[in-house]
Parts: structure tokens; C-alpha cells; sequence
């Protein structure tokens, strides 16, 4: 990269974790995330949908697992439809990938780049009230339960109940800093912290 680049245009390199690859996606990333999220299960459970954070100054990703070489989802940050001076994280993975750590995987990753993209202090995210599963994400992440709401949905005309929960910088750098710790011991203890 050049001297002359521009400072704030974020960098497009792929992120890799451990079993996934997250990039901007090309379209016939785009096309396959469209029709995963299209099916009822996945659309249903959604509090947020990433796919237009790129559109308000955010990120959004495709997830692909790099075993299969396949979309398997989206991730991406940006800034909250109700709340937009804070920022946002949304996860999705396709039903046929669940139960697998792909979301926290993901959601871990896209936590990483949004603070270091971001200036923002905290990080939010929204999940049904009805999603356990995602409520168990949310919290192996660090993120902290902070209210119940309102949400316009992403997929009906109308509000959905949503509990929303936040990372504050200082909890994640903590985190950061204990599974460093934890690695450099040779722990497998860090796998499970954001």
C-alpha cells in the first residue's frame, strides 16, 4: 500500500478465523447469502440484518467456511436503524451450518474489525427475544445484556421484541488480553473468549 492511500478507506483484505474466511462479497457470494437468508427458519430469527451496513459507512461480509468453500453467511457491523450515532454488530449463518460456532466464530472476528475501524466506545447488537441460540452467542462474545425493546424488523413491515446487549472497548480488550494470555500457555482455554 502506498503513502498516498487513503487513511480512511478500510482495508479489503479477507479476514481468516480458524474455519471461516469473511470478505466483501462478490455477487455470486451475494446471490447464494440472498437465498440462505431467504429461507424461513433463518429469516424469522433475525433481529438485524447486516446485508446494508456497507451502504451507511459500516462493513458487511459473506461468512464462507473454508472447508467447503462455500457462503455460509453474513457478518458485519455499521451503524443501528434506531440508534445511529452507535454501532451495530449483526451475525447470521445459514440453518444447514448451525450449531457449529460458525456464528460466534464470526461474530468474534467482526468484533475485532469494528473496533479497529471504529472510534466507537461500545459495541451493540440486537437479538430476538424468542433466539435463544443467538442470545448464547451474543454472550460467549462478551457482549452484556443491557435492555429489552422495540426493533423494526428486517423481514416484516412492523416491530419485533428485542433484548439488546453491548460490548463496551474496555471489556474487550480485556478479553483480548486474557486469550492472549491463554495462548501463549498453549491453552485451548481461549477459543471460547471474544
Amino acid at each position: 500500500m502506498s503513502e498516498d492511500a487513503d487513511d480512511d478507506e478500510p482495508d479489503q483484505r479477507p479476514i481468516i478465523t480458524r474455519r471461516l474466511m469473511l470478505k466483501s462479497p462478490e455477487e455470486s457470494e451475494r446471490n447464494l447469502a440472498v437465498t440462505l437468508a431467504a429461507d424461513p427458519v433463518v429469516s424469522t430469527n433475525l433481529a438485524a440484518a447486516p446485508g446494508d451496513y456497507w451502504q451507511q459507512g459500516g462493513r458487511t461480509l459473506v461468512v464462507i467456511s473454508r472447508s467447503v468453500r462455500t457462503t455460509i453467511g453474513v457478518s458485519g457491523y455499521g451503524p443501528m436503524i434506531d440508534r445511529p450515532e452507535t454501532v451495530e454488530v449483526a451475525t447470521w449463518i445459514g440453518e444447514s451450518y448451525w450449531g457449529r460456532g460458525y456464528a460466534t466464530e464470526a461474530t468474534q472476528a467482526v468484533v475485532d474489525l469494528a473496533f479497529a475501524e471504529t472510534g466507537a466506545l461500545a459495541l451493540w447488537c440486537a437479538n430476538r427475544v424468542s433466539n435463544s441460540r443467538a442470545r448464547r452467542v451474543i454472550e460467549k462474545c462478551g457482549f452484556q445484556f443491557r435492555e429489552t425493546g422495540m426493533a423494526r424488523s428486517p423481514v416484516s413491515l412492523g416491530a419485533i421484541p428485542v433484548e439488546r446487549f453491548v460490548l463496551e472497548r474496555r471489556n474487550w480488550a480485556s478479553l483480548k488480553s486474557w486469550g492472549a494470555d491463554d495462548k501463549e500457555e498453549g491453552s485451548a482455554a481461549s477459543d471460547s473468549l471474544c
